[in-house]
């Protein structure tokens, strides 16, 4: 017990940069991924949908750790230096990013063309009808498979204490090799990411508020 309220204090300081981390990445992935699903929106067969079907595939199909250490070990040698905290932001969103692409991508594919057609139509800027028609509906679409990419996006993290990001996975390790103790920090472990992950997963099962009052 003593262990464990000593090292306390660094855990919950890991457990914040994870959260913060996780954040950033979490947002940078969403926001770029549901661009990336409606800038090609009704031009399927485009040389600029075939590059995002491209960079999705690509980034989808490379392990999250080889992608960190191409930026954390590869941008050294040709003059950038992004860091390990930057290395993980930016090998993580470019890896969330292909992810949420498809996610958007397939709701976008659940709704009528025509809506968007019909407000052309009526004379609106595209801008308008993406955020006022297509994005109120690809959210509640979406969220299902965002929010579960997210959940792991925390878990995701910990890969980053390959390249010392002081998240809760290398803190832990830390605190194991300094006292020997592994199953008090890894309990310790255990349990900030179920209170990081919990507020998620129970946003993820609550049910639209249209389908509670049916």
């Amino acid at each position: 017990m003593e262990i464990a309220i000593a090292w306390l204090p660094r855990l919950l300081t890991a457990a914040v940069l994870t959260i913060a981390l996780s954040a950033v990445v979490f947002t940078l992935s969403a926001v770029f991924g549901l661009l990336l699903s409606l800038v090609h929106y009704g031009r399927e067969k485009s040389l600029l949908r075939r590059g995002i079907e491209a960079f999705s595939a690509f980034f989808r199909s490379v392990p999250e750790l080889v992608v960190l250490f191409l930026f954390f070990f590869g941008g050294p040698q040709i003059g950038v230096d992004f860091g390990p905290v930057g290395s993980t932001i930016i090998a993580f969103a470019l890896v969330g990013i292909a992810f949420d692409y498809q996610v958007f991508k397939g709701a976008l594919k659940a709704i009528p063309f025509g809506q968007y057609e019909a407000g052309l139509a009526l004379g609106l800027p595209k801008s308008v009808v993406f955020l006022r028609v297509l994005v109120p509906q690809i959210l509640p679409l979406a969220r299902k498979g965002w929010i579960t990419y997210a959940i792991g996006t925390v878990k995701r993290m910990s890969i980053a204490s390959a390249v010392s990001v002081s998240e809760i996975l290398y803190v832990t390790k830390q605190g194991i090799a300094a006292t020997n103790a592994p199953f008090t920090f890894l309990t310790l472990a255990v349990g900030l990411y179920i209170l990081i992950v919990t507020p998620l997963l129970v946003f993820n099962e609550r049910k639209p508020r249209q389908a509670v009052a049916r």
